[in-house]
Protein backbone atom coordinates (compact mmCIF):
# COMPACT_ATOMS: atom_id res chain seq x y z
CA UNK A 1 0.00 0.00 0.00
CA UNK A 2 1.29 3.45 -0.98
CA UNK A 3 0.44 5.78 1.91
CA UNK A 4 -0.19 9.48 2.42
CA UNK A 5 2.94 9.62 4.52
CA UNK A 6 5.06 8.26 1.67
CA UNK A 7 3.59 10.77 -0.77
CA UNK A 8 4.20 13.58 1.72
CA UNK A 9 7.83 12.58 2.17
CA UNK A 10 8.37 12.31 -1.58
CA UNK A 11 6.72 15.69 -2.17
CA UNK A 12 8.95 17.21 0.50
CA UNK A 13 12.00 15.72 -1.28
CA UNK A 14 10.87 17.40 -4.51
CA UNK A 15 10.66 20.73 -2.68
CA UNK A 16 14.06 20.30 -1.03
CA UNK A 17 15.56 19.68 -4.49
CA UNK A 18 14.07 23.04 -5.59
CA UNK A 19 12.08 21.40 -8.38
CA UNK A 20 9.97 23.71 -10.52
CA UNK A 21 6.18 23.57 -10.43
CA UNK A 22 6.23 21.80 -13.79
CA UNK A 23 8.70 19.21 -12.51
CA UNK A 24 6.60 18.59 -9.38
CA UNK A 25 3.51 18.23 -11.57
CA UNK A 26 5.31 15.73 -13.78
CA UNK A 27 6.49 13.83 -10.68
CA UNK A 28 2.89 13.67 -9.37
CA UNK A 29 1.53 12.29 -12.65
CA UNK A 30 4.38 9.77 -12.96
CA UNK A 31 3.83 8.69 -9.35
CA UNK A 32 0.12 8.24 -10.01
CA UNK A 33 0.71 5.98 -13.00
CA UNK A 34 3.57 4.08 -11.35
CA UNK A 35 1.62 3.43 -8.15
CA UNK A 36 -2.06 3.49 -9.16
CA UNK A 37 -2.65 -0.12 -8.15
CA UNK A 38 -1.00 0.43 -4.76
CA UNK A 39 -3.11 3.47 -3.83
CA UNK A 40 -6.29 2.94 -1.82
CA UNK A 41 -9.02 4.34 -4.07
CA UNK A 42 -11.02 5.58 -1.06
CA UNK A 43 -8.13 7.66 0.32
CA UNK A 44 -8.42 10.53 -2.17
CA UNK A 45 -4.72 10.21 -2.98
CA UNK A 46 -5.33 9.34 -6.63
CA UNK A 47 -7.29 12.54 -7.17
CA UNK A 48 -4.73 14.49 -5.14
CA UNK A 49 -1.85 13.32 -7.35
CA UNK A 50 -3.73 14.10 -10.56
CA UNK A 51 -4.72 17.54 -9.28
CA UNK A 52 -1.13 18.23 -8.25
CA UNK A 53 -0.06 16.95 -11.65
CA UNK A 54 -2.02 19.75 -13.31
CA UNK A 55 0.75 22.13 -12.21
CA UNK A 56 2.67 21.11 -15.32
CA UNK A 57 -0.23 22.31 -17.48
CA UNK A 58 -0.09 26.01 -16.70
CA UNK A 59 0.37 28.89 -14.32
CA UNK A 60 -3.28 28.84 -13.23
CA UNK A 61 -2.73 25.43 -11.59
CA UNK A 62 0.54 26.22 -9.79
CA UNK A 63 0.66 26.07 -5.98
CA UNK A 64 3.15 28.09 -3.96
CA UNK A 65 6.12 26.37 -2.35
CA UNK A 66 4.74 27.38 1.05
CA UNK A 67 1.40 25.71 0.29
CA UNK A 68 3.14 22.60 -1.07
CA UNK A 69 5.33 22.36 2.02
CA UNK A 70 2.28 22.67 4.27
CA UNK A 71 0.55 19.95 2.25
CA UNK A 72 3.60 17.68 2.49
CA UNK A 73 3.80 18.19 6.26
CA UNK A 74 0.10 17.44 6.69
CA UNK A 75 0.38 14.27 4.59
CA UNK A 76 3.39 13.13 6.63
CA UNK A 77 1.29 13.66 9.76
CA UNK A 78 -1.40 11.41 8.24
CA UNK A 79 -3.97 14.15 7.67
CA UNK A 80 -6.38 14.24 4.75
CA UNK A 81 -5.47 16.93 2.24
CA UNK A 82 -7.68 18.26 -0.52
CA UNK A 83 -6.58 20.58 -3.29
Amino acid sequence: MYTKQQIGKELKEQLLKNKTAEEIGAWAVATYYDRVLEIDSSSGIRKFLLTLGAMEEGEQFVRSYEELEDIANRLIAGEDVKL
